[in-house]
């Protein structure tokens, strides 16, 4: 393993541990189910969410439970 390829790595840990990364995620794991057949949206195509209506909807979710912290 080179350098590069071991700079490449440490950085694309890093980005899914800081959840950096969960936008490319979802966009890969959604064409993964369209591909399928999984998700069918109006007229048999689903749109993937933007990456603020991504964003906004994964603050909605953390935020709209309760928390156990205190």
């Amino acid at each position: 393993m080179n350098l590069k390829t071991g700079l490449h790595s440490t950085w694309s840990w890093i980005r899914q541990v800081s959840g950096d990364a969960a936008y490319e995620n979802y966009l890969r794991a959604t064409r993964r189910r369209m591909a399928q057949g999984v998700i069918s949206g109006a007229g048999g195509c689903a749109k993937p969410l933007s990456r603020a209506e991504f964003y906004l909807d994964s603050v909605r979710r953390r935020y709209s439970t309760v928390s156990r912290c205190c």
